[in-house]
């Protein structure tokens, strides 16, 4: 069941903080404190997810002034909810790719967030043969290394009912990232660009992708005026080579959805914004851009 919420008697901030009342679509479970006094109930045994009604922009509140307008936020009471929420979204932002290309295209990244969410995609009713699944960024490590986020995928994604689907890996045989750079290049020329989703982290230092602050390749990384969709890195504070889609590649995506959680990832944001210097923190340039956060406490 699903529950549209016209008005609340209690004035609520909304994302500028002005005081201003905003239509919500809200669980019932999320509706425990507030005086309703227009409601509209209608029982939707096959509801498309709140994002695709509000197109995520509604759930502001004065956590997140500091975002830009152009940025979607979105949030759900709970880690678990918001995958399950992520996860149809991301399958009916496939399946209409499909429909309407032939194919779909799909850029993910490693990291612990993520790995709920595979396990959900993995799960999806979905033609996974006609999607091309790549990494946004990986650890210049053999594949079956413990930090290879070519085997997290493989290990919490390409699996059950997405088990066919076209995995290009960025890794290859070359001895370095930089040596290895143009062969991942070429790999990647078997996706139709650009991509249809990417999916994004955030470290706490305001890197994304492999985009760290501290490499001295970031510049070439972060130029939107390159012909690369790839670049090596070489971070100072975290171990490994890398490779990673530059900001370009990332930037020229359909759709750019930045997955989060916890209250520190929030405070990243709002230090970005504040500081302004995407050479200091990364994801500053992709705030700037435009794109989607999906949030959970």
């Amino acid at each position: 069941m699903e529950i549209k919420v016209f008005s609340f008697a209690e004035k609520r901030l909304n994302w500028h903080g002005n005081g201003a009342i905003t239509p919500w679509r809200l669980s019932v479970n999320q509706i425990k404190s507030f005086t309703i006094t227009i409601l509209e109930v209608t029982a939707q045994p096959k509801v498309r997810s709140s994002f695709q009604v509000m197109d995520i922009a509604g759930m502001r509140s004065s956590k997140t002034y500091f975002l830009p307008e152009h940025v979607g936020f979105y949030t759900m009471n709970s880690s678990e909810s918001l995958v399950v929420d992520l996860a149809r979204n991301i399958s009916e932002i496939l399946d209409d790719a499909i429909k309407k290309n032939g194919r779909a295209s799909l850029a993910v990244s490693g990291g612990s967030t993520p790995k709920p969410l595979f396990e959900e995609l993995s799960l999806v009713n979905l033609d996974w043969s006609r999607v091309d699944l790549t990494l946004v960024d990986d650890r210049w490590v053999d594949s079956d290394h413990k930090d290879s986020n070519e085997l997290l995928v493989k290990t919490h994604f390409i699996k059950n009912k997405a088990a066919k689907v076209n995995f290009v890996p960025l890794k290859s045989d070359a001895q370095s990232a930089k040596e290895g750079v143009a062969l991942s290049e070429e790999a990647l020329k078997s996706i139709a660009m650009p991509f249809d989703i990417i999916l994004l982290g955030m470290g706490t230092d305001g890197h994304t992708a492999s985009l760290f602050p501290c490499s001295d390749e970031l510049q070439v990384g972060m130029d939107l005026n390159t012909m690369n969709q790839l670049v090596a890195i070489n971070p100072k504070t975290a171990p490994y080579e890398r490779i990673s889609l530059t900001a370009k590649s990332i930037t020229e995506a359909k759709k750019v959805f930045l997955h989060l959680n916890g209250s520190a990832k929030l405070h990243t944001l709002e230090e970005a914004m504040n500081r302004k210097d995407s050479n200091k923190m990364p994801i500053y340039a992709f705030l700037q851009h435009g794109l989607n956060i999906f949030w959970s406490p």
